[in-house]
């Protein structure tokens, strides 16, 4: 039997076990996205329920908790059958918690971590009653002394369950309401509700009971059972102690405890986590936003232009090109290295656009993260882009087969009135300046003899080579456009590469971890 009942106390505590490694994972994924102050609170609770499983849940620690004068000191003297605690006025002078053992084996090493200094064991033939039972008498909640305030907020923290006893003047007090019972609602299955000195009531505290009860439930603690006593006159103790006997069989007050301040640490760090994904739409019109950022179509047309210049360069007349050399290069319009500042706010535009697009379902603190998440690679983004851009126009510049016989064709023609040209001046200064007979030198052109060959030379070289220039550029004007629509596809590419890469990745690795956060406090809600 031992055995078997060894076996059911070590589910429950297998159990907090993982909800406590999954709370202490999310912690640690959390960290830096999620509130500063709500890590840490969360991981405080990892390190107390792994201090308090290390020293198992064979005791039950129950804190005795109420205000000056409530009678609590009298009630864990009647409980212990021995005047353990001092329940006389001096007791407000001092600070230290005292504990009442009734199985001392094995509690050294909790009290220790509790820090409790002054400890009674049980002893005769009530020691066996409650089998486990670690009583905490505590100082005053509503002291003026603030390390005693400060030592009931330190237990109230560790123990495994807390008695609120309280009296007829002080029920309704507003310090334990407020400071205590309604701040540690979420914890209602581990407080327990005493109203002590109803003796001094002529209905036995039935009608204040009830009213209390009422407060309480008001707190936030659903059906909260008030148990009516007397210290003076022992009312009311049999069902209190059936109450207190009740959480120390069962061995389950320390884990329910624990599981409940895993999950309420748990359900801080949750909110605001849902499920989501990069949608394709919100991914398209990132990749638009970004690319009119960009100023693609503007590129594309410049792209175009430099594909037009530099063929008419290269193919018109030869003798004409330093004049066009000497207009604007299309290239000079796109933006040179450095910061663009018409083009960086559209592009934080486009970033925050897609950044709320992707977060409208979340609850902060992820908007925020996720807002951080399409900015973490923005100098990168506008830098890449702007290369993107330049490589594409670049590129669009890249002659064609076709051009190099348009290019040695009007050579020819250029070297055709070139050698016209000489040599009609050596004609005309030999002619002119000597008085040379140049009839030889001046042969006639076949075909057509009423011409000189060299003037025929200089014409048709300079006339065909005018005309060809012109007529190049039909073929040059589609070819520049087709060169512009590949250089836009080319800088949408990039862009959508690079939206990818350096905006999209980085929040899908958040979403993605902020899910697995979510899974795991679900986990650790249980």
């Amino acid at each position: 039997m031992a055995d078997e009942s060894g076996s059911e106390d070590s589910r429950p505590a297998s159990a907090l076990t993982l909800q406590v490694e999954a709370l202490a994972r999310a912690a640690e994924l959390g960290g830096g996205l999620l509130p500063d102050a709500e890590i840490a609170a969360a991981i405080a609770v990892v390190d107390k329920a792994g201090e308090r499983l290390r020293h198992g849940t064979r005791h039950t620690v129950v804190a005795i908790a109420g205000a000056t004068g409530s009678g609590k000191s009298s009630i864990v003297n009647r409980l212990a059958g021995v005047e353990f605690s001092d329940s006389s006025v001096r007791r407000p002078t001092t600070s230290l918690t005292h504990a009442v053992i009734w199985d001392a084996e094995d509690a050294a090493g909790l009290l220790d971590w509790l820090d409790i200094k002054r400890r009674h064991q049980v002893s005769g033939e009530r020691a066996d009653r409650f089998d486990g039972l670690i009583l905490l008498d505590l100082p005053d909640h509503d002291s003026t002394a603030v390390e005693h305030r400060l030592e009931v907020d330190r237990l109230v923290e560790l123990v495994d369950v807390l008695v609120w006893v309280t009296d007829p003047q002080k029920y309704a007090d507003e310090a334990l309401h407020a400071g205590y019972i309604s701040r540690l609602s979420h914890h209602g299955d581990m407080m327990r509700f005493v109203l002590n000195q109803v003796d001094r009531l002529d209905d036995g505290g039935m009608e204040l009971a009830g009213d209390f009860a009422r407060l309480v439930e008001a707190d936030g603690i659903a059906d909260p059972h008030v148990v009516s006593v007397s210290a003076l006159t022992g009312a009311g103790f049999t069902e209190l102690e059936s109450v207190l006997e009740a959480s120390v069989t069962s061995r389950a007050a320390s884990i329910e405890r624990l599981q409940a301040d895993v999950s309420v640490a748990a359900t801080e760090l949750h909110r605001g986590s849902v499920d989501v994904d990069v949608a394709k739409r919100q991914r398209k019109a990132l990749i638009a936003g970004l690319g009119e950022s960009a100023g693609s179509a503007r590129a594309s047309e410049v792209a175009a232009a430099h594909h037009q210049r530099k063929g008419i360069l290269a193919m018109g007349w030869p003798f004409t090109r330093f004049i066009r050399r000497l207009g604007r290069k299309p290239l000079s319009e796109l933006p040179g290295p450095g910061r663009n500042a018409a083009a960086e706010p559209r592009t934080d535009l486009a970033l925050r656009d897609f950044a709320q697009d992707v977060s409208t379902t979340l609850e902060p603190p992820w908007p925020g993260q996720v807002r951080n998440a399409a900015m973490s690679q923005r100098d990168e983004l506008i830098d890449d882009i702007r290369t993107s851009i330049g490589s594409a126009a670049v590129a669009a510049g890249t002659a064609p087969r076709w051009w190099g016989l348009i290019v040695w064709l009007q050579r020819v023609l250029a070297l055709t009135a070139v050698v016209g040209l000489v040599w009609l001046l050596v004609v005309a200064i030999l002619g002119g300046f000597f008085h040379f007979d140049t009839d030889p030198l001046l042969p006639p052109t076949p075909e057509a003899d009423w011409m000189p060959l060299p003037s025929a030379m200089l014409i048709v070289g300079a006339l065909a080579g005018l005309l060809i220039g012109l007529l190049v550029r039909i073929p040059l004007g589609v070819g520049s456009a087709r060169r512009g629509r590949a250089a836009r596809k080319a800088i949408e590419s990039s862009v959508s590469r690079l939206a990818d890469e350096r905006v999209v990745a980085p929040v899908e690795a958040l979403l993605e971890r902020q899910q697995e956060i979510g899974q795991l406090l679900d986990r650790a809600i249980g």
